[in-house]
């Protein structure tokens, strides 16, 4: 087995002290106010976590002369050519010397400290895909750059590093605090006393007995107190409520999808987007030669300002079966959370799919909902999203007949939920969107089966 590479540089040995505490993350970012701190502690924290998996170090400072020195080949192509232009991810993944199992995804030739790579949402797919194949993401960013929350949000783990503090961002799982790299301890010198006589040696002697007799019995007590820890310890862990820590939780909720840059078989995946039909078969539009549709109008935007806009964002995975509810919260019954939606979200060539929980009109009452999942122990991190669009099925629905509508529905495969509305009916919708075009490979396969979607703000409350 290769070993590590030793250096003196305070930062890195500091990395390899604290590499333990990402045994069982499968994604992290790590950020300091200063860059240079942040890529040694990553170096660190990467060459021990290489001795016994994949490990991807992802450069999102653009300041990362160190990494690219430290690294095999010469492709000036990095993170912002794949995100701007598509270059495949593990095109512009380059070894690190001297560390078999340690990669760097540098820059690359456009600047990368902007919004619109840290807020993607390509980071949840690229996390859950680590976390697929037991492989490690070392996301390295500058604190205060516009979408590091989202970043932060979406990679699930924050290590802040460094002597010096920044505001983190709120609900993120923080697996430690900032610190200064262990200094030396400092040096005692030893006083040598003269005896007077012999009875201050003996003196001196007794002492010592009796110090030597204090340490055994605290050491018998000490040994006491662990083996009862030891033996009440699962009891209390249950009991612990979800904090910072509670990264490894977080790694096992990302409901796993394939690994990075992977491309799912079209007919499976398009397959796996579409609902059955009362025969229980399976009827997609067809696509060789059909042009997707045109993003459709959206029936009600005199509703935007009241739209139940704010959900909390569970899971992204492959399958719309690996991201139902039932694999996604196991713990959880979709009743009982409200207003469940699965999207099916195109991204190029991939198709993705994602789970939301809640519908509200203010952003508070979603963090209600997420701090409840949380406490509940149905999520260690989640987050809040914006998705006020939805396809409607059904409306004005009164509540002698809701049950056997919703039953009706879901009998053909759809995940439906209803909102009530502010006359006492309700509504019925499926999907939560961000915008019209993300809309439409669900109306058009719904449309495939017969059935006449809208779009539209979705309204009213869960009930």
């Amino acid at each position: 087995m290769t070993s590590i590479p030793t250096s003196s540089d305070p930062w890195e040995v500091e990395g390899r002290r604290l590499a333990p505490i990402l045994d069982s993350v499968s994604a992290v970012v790590v950020a300091a106010p200063r860059m240079r701190v942040a890529i040694q502690h990553a170096l660190g924290l990467a060459r021990v976590q290489g001795m016994r998996r994949r490990v991807a170090i992802a450069d999102l400072v653009g300041e990362g002369e160190l990494l690219e020195s430290l690294v095999e080949g010469d492709d000036p192509h990095g993170l912002s050519d794949s995100f701007f232009y598509g270059v495949s991810l593990n095109k512009v993944a380059r070894p690190l010397r001297d560390a078999d199992n340690v990669f760097v995804m540098p820059s690359g030739t456009e600047p990368v400290d902007v919004e619109t790579i840290y807020a993607s949402e390509r980071w949840r797919r690229l996390a859950a895909g680590f976390h697929q194949v037991g492989a490690l993401l070392i996301v390295l960013a500058k604190p205060g750059t516009p979408g590091f929350g989202d970043l932060c949000a979406s990679i699930g783990a924050l290590l802040p590093v460094g002597d010096t503090a920044f505001p983190v961002p709120a609900g993120i799982p923080l697996l430690g605090p900032p610190m200064a790299p262990p200094s030396a301890p400092p040096v005692t010198p030893n006083l040598v006393m003269p005896a007077t006589s012999a009875r201050a040696r003996t003196v001196a002697d007794e002492n010592e007995g009796g110090r030597r007799r204090r340490l055994i019995i605290l050491g018998v007590i000490g040994a006491a107190v662990l083996v009862a820890l030891a033996a009440l310890w699962p009891a209390v862990r249950d009991r612990l409520p979800i904090l910072g820590g509670a990264a490894a939780d977080t790694a096992g909720l990302v409901v796993p999808p394939t690994p990075m840059d992977s491309v799912p078989r079209r007919d499976s995946s398009w397959r796996d987007t579409l609902p059955v039909d009362s025969t229980g078969a399976v009827r997609p539009a067809e696509r060789s030669g059909t042009a997707a549709s045109a993003p459709p109008a959206i029936e009600n935007p005199g509703d935007s300002a009241r739209a139940a806009a704010f959900a909390v964002f569970v899971a992204t995975a492959n399958t719309r079966a690996n991201a139902l509810p039932e694999a996604a919260l196991p713990k959880a019954t979709a009743p009982a959370l409200g207003a469940v939606a699965v999207t099916p979200v195109p991204d190029g060539a991939e198709r993705w799919f994602r789970l939301t929980v809640g519908a509200a009109e203010r952003r508070p009452a979603a963090e209600s909902l997420l701090a409840k999942m949380r406490s509940d122990k149905l999520l260690a991190a989640g987050s809040i999203v914006r998705v006020p669009l939805a396809l409607r099925l059904d409306q004005r629905v009164e509540p002698s007949v809701l049950a056997t509508r919703l039953a009706a529905l879901r009998s053909r495969g759809l995940l439906v939920y209803a909102l009530r509305q502010s006359d006492g009916s309700a509504s019925l919708y499926t999907g939560a969107f961000e915008s019209p075009a993300q809309a439409v490979p669900l109306l058009d396969s719904l449309r495939a089966t017969g059935l006449a979607p809208v779009l539209v703000y979705r309204t009213g409350r869960t009930f």
